[in-house]
This record gives structure tokens, sequence and C-alpha cells, in this order.
């Protein structure tokens, strides 16, 4: 039972010796430094800084007489003043680990990079997009093979979700699509979206895959493999200003030759 609760103290952020210290004092009350190296089995030499570090958190009062004597305070309190120092801690670890990362994200160099594969990292980075959108959210070439992938793979939802969010939130969203049975069914899904069919005459071949733009920092170009058995799902992401910039214009040319789709039919 010692070695489990000395193991729980440490979890809650507290040194070996420290709990075993706590532990001596609560059950024998009141000690001197050498009681307590009997009472805990702690090394003679390292008494009084443990002694000391617990004094400094309050944990532990002193008595003023010859040899001095320390006392440890009630359980509880011992538990809430260990509670309030680990919430400070979470707090500080908190806020600095988010400026460091900040930092780095803001000193990032552009032009990076990044292939990503498997369908739940795939489906974690378009999600992560998406809630980054302040704008306008761009899907493009998002044809049935994507579709398909959403229906084999339950978590991709979260990404219908989260566009209908955005849509909600009033941020633009635009999709084109090749089959215009499957973007007649994404309109109807995605009410208050900008939906188009791009014409089939001018891309004879439908393409296994797509484009995510949002606003004009990141792209993510799309691809399906092994359509015919299982699906794999791998993408490459881009934030370079002029891979946006061009990757763009291919987007917004493709949207341009496209027309509205009639959701009646």
């Amino acid at each position: 039972m010692i070695n489990t609760l000395i193991e729980s103290l440490q979890q809650l952020g507290l040194t070996s010796y420290e709990a075993k210290l706590i532990i001596a004092l609560t059950e024998y009350g009141s000690g001197t430094a050498s009681d307590i190296h009997v009472f805990s089995g702690i090394p003679r030499s390292a008494v009084y800084g443990v002694i000391t570090k617990l004094e400094n958190r309050g944990i532990i009062e002193v008595q003023k007489t010859k040899p001095m004597r320390y006392k440890i305070i009630p359980p509880d309190k011992i538990i809430d003043r260990i509670e309030q120092d680990y919430e400070k801690a979470l707090q500080y670890s908190r806020e600095k680990l988010k400026q460091i990362y900040h930092s780095k994200v803001q000193a990032e160099d552009e032009d990076t990079v990044w292939n990503i594969s498997g369908i739940e990292n795939v489906n974690d980075k378009i999600v992560r997009m998406l809630k980054a959108a302040s704008k306008e959210i761009i899907f493009a070439s998002s044809y049935p093979s994507l579709n398909r992938i959403i229906e084999i793979y339950p978590i991709m939802k979260s990404i219908k979700q989260t566009v209908q969010e955005k849509i909600d939130m009033g941020i633009k969203v635009k999709i084109t699509g090749q089959d215009e049975a499957y973007v007649r069914n994404i309109a109807k899904e995605f009410p208050g979206a900008q939906i188009r069919v791009y014409k089939k005459e001018n891309s004879p071949h439908s393409l296994k895959g797509g484009m995510l733009a949002i606003d004009n920092k990141e792209i993510l170009v799309l691809s399906i493999k092994n359509e015919i058995s299982r699906l794999n799902l791998t993408a490459t992401w881009y934030n370079g200003k002029e891979q946006v910039r061009i990757f763009k214009h291919f987007m917004e040319a493709e949207w341009k030759n496209s027309r509205l789709v009639n959701i009646t039919k």
C-alpha cells in the first residue's frame, strides 16, 4: 500500500523523497530531521533539502525548538496545496509551450511541403485546414471516388460536418465536381455553398482526387489509389505563396469553366 501511495503522490508531481517524508510525518505527526531519516528511510544527507522544499510549499510547519521539529499539515490541506501547485504548473506550461509553438509557426519558412498518407492522417489535416479558414474554402475536382472514400471510412464524415459549420459561420465555400449526379447530392447536403459542375468535355478522364484551398494560405492536393479494392488516400500540403497562387489559378480556371448545378433534376 505504501509503495502504491508513493507512486500516486509522484504522479501528482512530488519526488519519491518528498512522498516518503509526507507519509512518514502523516503517520508519526511530527519529528526532528533525525526522526524523519529513521521514519522514512530518506538518506540523512537528503533530509534537509526535502524539508526545505516542502516547507516552501507550505506543506510542512517548523517548530523552533532545539533540535527543530517538523509537523505536517492535515491531508486535505496537503492535497489542496499540491493541486494548486499542479494547476499553476499546468497553466504555465500550456502558456509557454503555446508561445514557443506560435513563434515557431510564425518563423517557419514558406514553401513548406508535407507529404501525408493514410486515411486518418489526411482526414485530420483536412479538418484542421477547414477549421483555420476565415474567408474562403475551395474544393476542386471533388469526384465520386472521394465521396466513396467518405462512405467507406465514417471518420471522414467529420470533414462534411466541419464544412457545414463553416458555411453556417458565413465562410464562402466553393465546390466543383465532374459527376453531375454526385454534385447534385453535394449541393443538397450543403445548402449555402456554391456548387458547380465542371464540363465533362473539358476533362474526359475522371480524376481520382482533387484539391483543397484555404483562403490564400494553404493548399492540399489529394490522390486516391487502389480504388478497385481497398482505397488509399495520400495528400501533399503546400503553404508557399507562389505554390498557393499557382494552384489557385487552376482551381479558379476550373470554376470559371464550370456551370451551376441543377438540384431539381
